[in-house]
């Protein structure tokens, strides 16, 4: 980023800002966010308070290197600090209870691999190829959210478990944003015809799949909704409302693709489709992974790199030799079984 607007925000932002702001404390500072982007963020701290929003300069930057005057990006910047302190609560002793806290939290993926950086010093949890950390939404209304993430020194302040964590992240998650699967041609149909997609994750009888359909899992708000992959039972269920073993796409991080398993997709063409989706049309922000996952509903094993689990192949021989030993001639046994 140009060093030049940087300097400048710094030190003409107060200008742009009531009187109140004349004695505020303006920092900018390096902050590594998700998939280990490197952001620079301005925060404007006004005397006596503990906490502020935090403002990243590189989208305005980019507009004045293109020509926007740098009075407007000023405003801008002013604007935006004047909206996001009149709705997000920055009262810091509020997050110390736990009990307060518990309701307010919330679960995002990442893939560790990418977020090396990011997830230090914050509790995680495996989930199959993917992690899921955690954060506080202090504010949610039609302009967004807004969220702190949960670092480990916040866990031992409440003297609680990762564990603990999880599961209240979980269970506050899925009280606000309870989980939806839909078939994505009723998605895309939506936005034609204005007729909402039912949420086949609440069907009790196995789904109809003739042909080989494509499903979004993701939570009724879809804002953060891969998320519910980490939820107990979730992909279990998934698995017999299909009757089959899946793929698991990682469309965002608000969504994941669900591909029923017919015998004839190829792992490595779904993961080339993954990464060119990923690099032309997904925000590095909403970007979760390019792994491919499948999911074998034996095992209930949600696994990278195969096209069946080991155990899975396995299963399906053992189930093709004990046919085969039905109505085949009675011969020496000389089976090779290939992993």
């Amino acid at each position: 980023m140009n060093q030049n607007f940087i300097d400048y925000v710094k030190s003409h932002i107060k200008e742009y800002l009531p009187t109140e702001y004349q004695n505020a404390v303006i920092s900018i500072n390096e902050v590594t966010k998700s998939n280990d982007r490197m952001l620079t963020g301005l925060t404007i701290l006004l005397p006596g308070e503990q906490a502020a929003p935090t403002i990243y300069l590189e989208a305005l930057a980019e507009q004045v290197e293109r020509g926007m005057p740098l009075d407007t990006a000023m405003k801008q910047i002013a604007q935006i600090q004047l909206e996001n302190y009149s709705r997000v609560p920055l009262n810091i002793s509020m997050l110390e209870n736990y009990e307060a806290v518990r309701p307010m939290l919330a679960v995002q993926m990442c893939d560790p691999e990418t977020n090396q950086e990011y997830l230090k010093g914050k509790p995680y949890t495996s989930c199959g190829e993917l992690a899921a950390y955690y954060r506080i939404q202090v504010a949610a209304d039609e302009e967004g959210t807004a969220s702190v993430a949960v670092i480990e020194s916040m866990m031992q302040m409440w003297g609680i478990t990762k564990e603990q964590l999880h599961k209240d992240a979980m269970q506050a998650a899925h009280a606000r944003s309870p989980v939806c699967l839909y078939d994505m041609e009723e998605v895309m149909a939506e936005s034609i015809f204005s007729v909402k997609p039912e949420n086949l994750f609440n069907r009790e009888e196995p789904l109809d799949i003739g042909f080989v359909p494509i499903y979004i899992l993701t939570n009724q708000d879809k804002l953060n909704g891969a998320s519910v992959s980490a939820q107990e039972g979730v992909l279990e269920k998934v698995a017999e409302l299909l009757g089959t073993n899946y793929y698991v796409l990682p469309s965002s991080i608000h969504e994941l693709l669900i591909l029923p398993d017919n015998g004839s997709m190829q792992l490595s063409e779904l993961e080339a489709m993954v990464r060119e989706v990923n690099a032309t049309q997904v925000a590095p922000e909403d970007r979760l992974s390019d792994k491919v996952q499948y999911y074998d509903r034996e095992t209930k094993l949600l696994q990278r790199g195969q096209e069946k689990s080991v155990l899975g192949r396995l299963s399906d021989k053992k189930a093709q030799l004990q046919q085969a030993d039905h109505t085949a001639p009675k011969q020496p046994h000389r089976s090779e079984v290939s992993l």
